[in-house]
């Protein structure tokens, strides 16, 4: 083979190695298919909801997805339990066989946009009017002026409350101390001691039963802030052992331990079995009162010293980048989101869409909640409520604040000293 003939195979090869890392670039950043998918199409979507009707509901829209396209596409759905959602979603990720579409916690969303795990929806996003999506809503899920998720749920939590056992122990029901002005987390802290007292049965059981392990945030978040304390500022500011903050905790604790009416750690009781009277809820819940054997009411959370402080549980649907058909899961997530989509979703997944949160509809979507309460605990909480803070080193905060806080469950706990270990860990990644 002649030199002359081996730099022109050099260079031809070169430049087709330039070539295909253009081209891989291109579906990098998102860019479109080049053509539509030949035959069916397999995505599959993680969630953490294993709710039959929630998972019939999000298959119709890929149904009408795959209608809207001309493409035949199924989809299957896993579900992963929540408290080890992220762990278990970021591993699969990683793999070979990884979720083409999933569902992303408000705390990780930093730690997701990060990661590059998330495809830009940009493009995607563009024929589903993205200028009805809240702006507020969406600045979680941006950065640099892309979009890299969008919320499919901006669901404040709410207390729950079995009516029957508040009447048993000789209390007003919550929508009068609410009416009274009164309802604050003295008034809780009260109502749960007396209906433990009177009745023998829990007073308060944390959100999901899992506020000592997986949902200890959401569940000390209402209190904290509600006292004028916080975790942590996007500003880097750890404000988990200040005295407002200790007082809160300290409240919780109380309850746990010295009043015994909360359902302790490890304790299986159950809300809406009929084994507590109150829970922290959102509206994806209230399904699972469908069959109660108990009247039940729905209520804002209580207010502390400084008010209320609505805590709004804030959910995405992100395209994995590394998909095999990332254009077509992008587009998705968009469809998904979308205004008609959003409508079918709000009766349990609250909106981030303008139209429809601000809709008469949406006060009617759920036919378990009245319009009024609707309004109180979900539509007004949304306005003045806040996401749990949220951080690209959240993972490893989870981890290693979470060993510290397992020192709280116990009855002789110094509060503030744990409090300032957490404090410690907090500032280490948040600095």
């Amino acid at each position: 083979m002649s030199t002359h003939h081996t730099k022109g195979s050099v260079r031809a090869l070169a430049l087709l190695l330039v070539l295909l890392l253009s081209i891989s670039a291109l579906f990098a950043q998102g860019s479109p298919e080049p053509s539509k998918p030949q035959g069916p199409v397999a995505l599959k979507i993680a969630t953490w909801t294993s709710n039959p009707d929630q998972i019939a509901l999000l298959s119709s829209f890929v149904e009408g997805f795959a209608k809207e396209k001309g493409l035949p596409i199924t989809a299957t759905f896993e579900s992963i339990p929540f408290a080890e959602y992220n762990t278990k979603l970021s591993l699969e990720l990683q793999g070979s066989n990884g979720p083409d579409l999933f569902w992303v916690l408000e705390t990780a969303a930093p730690a997701f946009i990060e990661s590059g795990l998330l495809a830009k929806l940009n493009d995607g996003m563009k024929a589903y009017d993205p200028e009805d999506i809240s702006a507020d809503a969406l600045e979680l899920w941006s950065k640099g002026g892309n979009v890299y998720a969008i919320p499919f749920s901006t669901s404040p939590f709410f207390i729950l409350y079995n009516k029957d056992l508040f009447a048993k122990a000789g209390l007003k029901t919550v929508e009068q101390y609410v009416a009274e002005g009164v309802w604050n987390w003295e008034t809780f802290r009260m109502a749960a001691k007396a209906i433990k007292d009177k009745t023998g049965i829990w007073g308060f059981q944390t959100v999901d039963g899992q506020g000592f392990d997986a949902r200890i945030l959401h569940n000390l978040a209402p209190m904290v802030r509600s006292y004028g304390g916080d975790f942590w500022t996007d500003d880097g500011q750890v404000l988990i052992n200040n005295d407002a903050s200790v007082a809160a905790v300290k409240l919780f604790h109380s309850m746990v331990y010295q009043d015994a009416s909360v359902v302790p750690p490890g304790n299986q009781s159950d809300f809406f079995a009929g084994n507590a009277a109150m829970t922290v809820g959102q509206i994806s819940r209230v399904s699972k009162l469908n069959d109660a054997s108990f009247a039940w009411g729905l209520a804002p959370m209580p207010a502390g010293p400084k008010g209320e402080s609505p805590v709004i549980g804030q959910a995405a649907i992100g395209a994995h980048s590394k998909s095999k058909n990332v254009a077509l899961a992008s587009e998705l997530v968009a469809y998904m989101t979308n205004k008609s989509s959003v409508a079918a979703m709000a009766g349990i997944w609250p909106p981030a869409r303008k139209s429809v949160l601000e809709s008469d509809a949406f006060l009617t979507s759920n036919k378990s909640v009245t319009a009024e309460q609707m309004k109180l605990a979900v539509a007004t909480s949304i306005k003045s409520g806040r996401v749990l803070p949220s951080h690209v080193k959240y993972p490893q905060i989870e981890v290693e604040s979470k060993m510290v806080f397992d020192k709280l469950w116990q009855p002789n706990a110094n509060v503030k000293a744990i409090l300032d270990e957490v404090a410690a860990i907090y500032t280490k990644y948040t600095k």
